[in-house]
């Protein structure tokens, strides 16, 4: 007997990675995932309809248009905070050509620099500082679809699903008051936008009508600034108070004092007994946290103070707030030439 195999149960090997490469492309380019069906998506559901008066019809048709993003996923996961040494990653952001905009950035909007220091008492380098990192002075500010950000790592990403199905709910209520279409907004991988990148939470509780048009726009520079003074000052920003500084050791040094978090929450006296000490003369009782960064040529050791904390707010990384703070330095030297 003469056994005959049929070609088409096993497919070629070129038609296989032919099939593999539609569904990667299709994977990072995002999928429909109908989180209408997502067994969190009940909870979503119930507060914009019992705290937020919308139908869940409503809902149900902006969770039915969000896409699955591989690559929001991934671009968590490879955060540059995470993955860069120190010195990387200030460098990224300490660039002359982001240097130079932030200069002539200030001097361009000098007039609402000047309005916003006098209200909030919030250096304009530091400002500035922000709008750099975040959006090179808005000149990227996001080209992925909010919905889908906050939608798959609502969904997707159970160590920080609560907070992200918190942002979530927050934009479709932001989406209804700024009268966008949900599926349509663009922002960054994590649901940031504008040219300050704010979360929809701090969207709405937190931005503001800087040039008094009667409408919030993060995309306008003078909205921009205003809402990112006003942000540090919720957050804890004390005018003329410093940021930070570099601190000496002595080999002895306590490191239980080091411990997480970027909350200040030692005198600086009480730092001084345990081995740290700020180079700038600093009160015995002013607060402060010890901040050390690991790098290829050795340890840094820095204080930082209240104003620290509050750059913080923006991203609660170390490298993040300090990055900011040599960036607001080098813009206000720049500025002075």
């Amino acid at each position: 007997m003469t056994y005959r195999y049929q070609s088409f149960l096993l497919p070629s090997l070129p038609l296989l990675l032919s099939l593999l490469g539609i569904f990667l492309v299709l994977l990072a380019s995002g999928a429909k995932a109908d989180y209408r069906h997502h067994p969190s998506a009940a909870a979503v559901i119930s507060t914009l309809v019992d705290e937020h008066h919308f139908t869940a019809e409503q809902v149900n048709t902006i969770l039915g248009q969000a896409e699955t993003e591989q690559r929001i996923l991934d671009s968590m996961t490879n955060a540059a905070e995470k993955t860069k040494t120190w010195t990387a990653y200030r460098n990224s952001f300490l660039s002359a050509f982001r240097i130079t905009k932030g200069a002539e950035f200030m001097i361009t909007h000098k007039k609402t620099f000047d309005q916003v220091e006098q209200e909030y008492g919030v250096p304009r380098e530091m400002i500035t500082a922000i709008l750099g990192v975040e959006t090179n002075y808005g000149g990227y500010t996001g080209k992925t679809r909010v919905l889908n950000a906050l939608s798959t790592l609502a969904f997707e990403h159970p160590r920080r699903s609560r907070f992200f199905t918190a942002e979530l709910i927050e934009y479709i209520v932001l989406c209804r008051e700024q009268h966008w279409t949900a599926s349509e907004q663009l922002g960054s991988y994590a649901g940031a936008m504008g040219m300050s990148q704010f979360m929809p939470s701090n969207y709405r509780r937190l931005a503001v009508d800087g040039d008094g048009d009667g409408n919030i726009d993060l995309f306008n520079p003078v909205d921009a600034i205003h809402s990112i003074a006003n942000y540090f000052i919720h957050h804890g920003w004390q005018a003329d108070k410093p940021v930070t500084s570099r601190a000496a050791v002595n080999q002895s040094f306590d490191v239980a004092l080091i411990g997480r978090g970027l909350k200040p929450n030692h005198s600086v006296k009480r730092l001084a007994d345990g081995g740290f000490y700020p180079q700038d003369k600093m009160a015995p009782s002013v607060l402060a946290r010890v901040i050390r960064f690991n790098d290829a040529d050795g340890d840094e050791f820095w204080f930082g103070y209240q104003n620290f904390y509050a750059i913080s707010r923006y991203n609660p990384r170390s490298k993040y707030a300090m990055a900011v703070y040599q960036l607001s330095l080098a813009i206000e030297e720049q500025a002075n030439h």
